[in-house]
């Protein structure tokens, strides 16, 4: 845990907040979902999370060169049982599986720091054929399970969540810690902007005092998705890409 480290760049009130964590999953759904919100809603960059392990790349957006791992985050503005103020961490490459628990530790250490209120991870499954994308949830106290019945979204009774979101679930479960997962079904052989959008559907029942319009997602998708594509290409050349973590596994 030494060598990761969180810096920040900007001192923010995030009492009461919202913490979406998006790291890349089947499909890339929040990966896009993570850039829809931090772009719909203006969010601006307070820090980043850094480690000598993560892929030597930056990823530049708006021309600016960042690290592989950003946070970012907007004005306070919360009312109600859910956060209207986000806290968004992102990345477009999955750190090495090794760092996964203690960069998962270091994650909820600084949200307890910070007082953020829920830490919501996005997550996609598999899906064959074209049937339409369902969504679901996972919940580790019974005031989430209560939110996901509220909000009418269907919780996982049995299966395997793979990566961060199973290592933020178990230990938010261990540590009693306010913890979401929301999970797109998604293909696994391209970026697929249009279950990111179920997703995106999903959160903004979670968030009832901020509109989060799924419409443009939908519209742009292709776009999306080709962006995505050269992006991941562009980067294969100059920097090693990681381990694949193994597929999730649902019911």
């Amino acid at each position: 845990m030494d060598d990761i480290q969180i810096q920040e760049e900007k001192t923010v009130d995030l009492t009461d907040s919202m913490l979406v964590v998006a790291f890349p999953t089947v499909g890339l759904v929040s990966t896009i979902v993570g850039q829809y919100v931090i772009d719909s809603f203006k969010l601006e960059k307070i820090g980043v999370i850094t480690s000598r392990y993560f892929m030597p790349a930056a990823v530049i957006h708006n021309a600016v060169p960042s690290p592989p791992v950003r946070i970012y985050a907007g004005q306070k503005v919360c009312a109600g049982e859910t956060c209207n103020q986000l806290v968004v961490i992102i990345s477009e490459f999955m750190p090495p599986a090794d760092l996964i628990q203690p960069l998962v530790d270091t994650i909820l250490d600084w949200a307890k720091e910070k007082r953020c209120k829920i830490i919501l991870t996005l997550e996609g499954m598999h899906i064959t054929g074209d049937k339409p994308p369902r969504t679901f949830g996972l919940a580790t106290t019974d005031k989430m399970k209560a939110l996901l019945k509220q909000y009418a979204i269907d919780e996982i009774k049995e299966g395997m969540i793979a990566g961060d979101s199973g290592v933020l679930l178990y230990r938010g479960a261990q540590l009693q810690r306010d913890v979401l997962c929301l999970i797109a079904e998604a293909h696994a052989s391209y970026p697929d902007s249009r279950a990111a959008g179920k997703l995106l559907e999903a959160l903004d029942k979670l968030l009832p005092g901020m509109k989060i319009d799924p419409e443009p997602l939908y519209k742009q998708a292709s776009e999306i998705e080709q962006r995505i594509r050269s992006f991941i290409s562009a980067s294969k050349p100059t920097a090693p890409q990681a381990p694949p973590i193994p597929s999730s596994m649902y019911e």
